[in-house]
């Protein structure tokens, strides 16, 4: 899973260090390396003896891991998926802008909103910095929906220009699909992990100013995978620039009708690791979006979650405040909730996940007009899920960064493992599966999904 600065494909870049999402597709502008990985509900306990997997697992790998965590987007009403991909359309790219431009007092952010750095944790940022300065001179109180990334950021900044806002979160914490938790003696993202691209990225600011930080992550550093994987995916690539209706059509036209393994394998990293969707569900365009991202890519000591407590300090926070219909007109915005509560204001900062709109469990009245329908159907919400496992000894290549891992009958299922040894110092891993493998992996049980990661982890190191 890694390019070097030699690959085909790669523009010029004397000296300067790409972040994992620009490497993506030989160069393209932006991938989505587990850029907003999951985050609830969580199950989180030692699994019990049994499930599904080959047999017994001998050798140097343990027959079941001490504790582990499993996270299931599909499974969260307030996500509905992990993060947004640009899916073949008739807006095409347009679909972010469209989804980003103000309805009469309502103002949309949040990282399905951003053209620069869609599906990144500063992207979301960024695009509630952008809404928040919409406002900035239109008098009056505001709610923000949210509070997440963007809905934080919104707040702050309005905040700290001596506005009014109340910020409204339906679940009993803040951070939205950030999440850091305790684990095994560290802590554990369930939401985003890295930092995509720190010269100039403003998390890296942030994170400074909360006391967090930050530690580079090298995807070359690596064991497994195949040579044979990265040739095809430049392939993949130089198709991917020269094909046409590249924002109508998915990046499934561009494949060959027989995959090999391997092939299989490279798409379930590169594609539906990166984007949570298939080649049939993404678009072609999606390859070339957003701007190139410099600098490596980062993990964070104490993960998102002091980022999001830093952010969120001192604001009007209304936790578990579920909201059902967002009114507006121009009077102004009256929101409702589940149980029946409403709150009113003169504008209101929407950050409402792509999945979430998708899902339409959240009415607006009147309706949204029609450049907001077009947008949402020229975007979809990616399932990217995580297992984190943890041990008591370390088994594997303490030093690697990253462990690849094709399975000769499924190569799709555990393809990508981080070695959470080298940057937390405890003997955990962390593992991911992405796209229609992870929506299967939904239906099963804790104990299947564990039995299954471990008979992957048998058939590398036992």
């Amino acid at each position: 899973m890694s390019f070097s600065a030699n690959d085909p494909g790669l523009p010029a870049l004397s000296g300067v260090k790409l972040s994992r999402r620009s490497l993506i597709a030989g160069g393209l502008a932006l991938g989505t390396t587990f850029a907003l990985a999951a985050c609830s509900p969580v199950k989180q306990s030692a699994p019990k003896t049994g499930g599904a997997g080959n047999g017994a697992i001998t050798g140097n790998v343990p027959a079941r891991p001490t504790s582990f965590l499993r996270t299931s987007w599909s499974t969260d009403p307030f996500a509905e998926g992990s993060y947004s991909f640009l899916a073949p359309s008739d807006v095409g790219m347009d679909a972010r802008t469209l989804l980003a431009a103000p309805v009469g007092p309502l103002h949309f952010a949040g990282e399905g909103t951003s053209s620069s750095a869609p599906a990144t944790t500063h992207g979301a940022l960024k695009s509630g910095r952008r809404a928040a300065a919409e406002i900035a001179d239109i008098p009056g109180t505001v709610l923000v929906i949210g509070a997440g990334f963007a809905g934080l950021a919104a707040a702050r900044a309005l905040v700290d220009a001596g506005r009014v806002v109340i910020v409204l979160e339906a679940r009993d914490r803040t951070g939205g699909r950030a999440h850091t938790v305790p684990f095994a003696g560290t802590v554990a993202d369930l939401g985003p992990s890295w930092i995509h691209g720190v010269t100039d990225n403003p998390m890296v600011q942030l994170a400074a100013e909360a006391g967090v930080a930050t530690r580079a992550f090298d995807y070359d550093n690596e064991i497994g995978g195949s040579a044979r994987a990265w040739a095809f995916v430049d392939k993949l690539t130089d198709r991917a620039w020269d094909a046409g209706n590249a924002e109508s059509r998915p990046l499934s036209d561009l494949l060959p009708n027989n995959l090999t393994t391997t092939q299989q394998w490279a798409l379930s990293v590169e594609v539906s690791g990166e984007f949570g969707a298939d080649p049939s569900e993404l678009a072609i365009a999606a390859l070339d979006e957003g701007e190139a991202m410099r600098g490596g890519d980062a993990l964070l000591d104490q993960g998102y979650g002091a980022i999001t407590d830093y952010l969120a300090a001192g604001l009007d926070i209304r936790l578990e405040w579920v909201v059902s219909e967002i009114e507006y007109g121009d009077d102004g915005v009256t929101v409702y909730s589940a149980d029946g509560a409403e709150l009113r204001a003169d504008l209101a900062v929407v950050t409402l996940p792509v999945g979430v709109l998708r899902a339409k469990s959240v009415a607006f009245t009147p309706p949204l007009r029609s450049d907001k329908v077009d947008a949402l159907a020229g975007l979809g919400s990616g399932l990217l899920d995580k297992l984190w496992l943890a041990f008591d000894d370390v088994f594997w290549d303490a030093e690697a960064d990253v462990i690849n891992w094709i399975d000769p009958d499924n190569p799709g299922l555990w393809p990508f493992w981080v070695n959470g040894y080298k940057f937390y110092g405890v003997p955990v891993l962390l593992a991911f599966n992405g796209g229609g493998v992870a929506r299967e992996l939904a239906d099963w049980s804790d104990e299947e999904v564990v039995a299954s990661a471990m008979a992957a982890l048998s058939a590398m190191f036992g």
